[in-house]
């Protein structure tokens, strides 16, 4: 079980998960989010690695704040 200092708690299944890039962990923040591109790849931002998005890291995040500090209850 996951708990949130927003007040959510809930499983793994219920946490939403965001792709992360593998080279710099770019992706949790609204503004450096992966980018997907037409022909399916994924794209960072910031340091401009390209993959498939299988190659991706898929980190929790809390679904109703966005908030990636999630703490194991």
């Amino acid at each position: 079980m996951l708990e949130c200092t927003c007040g959510w708690k809930g499983d793994d299944k219920e946490a939403a998960f965001v792709p992360v890039c593998p080279d710099c962990l770019t992706g949790h923040i609204k503004t450096f989010r992966i980018l997907k591109r037409r022909d399916g790849k994924l794209q960072c931002p910031r340091c401009a690695w390209m993959g498939d998005p299988e190659e991706a890291l898929r980190e929790p995040e809390c679904p109703k704040c966005a908030n990636p500090y999630l703490k194991k209850v």
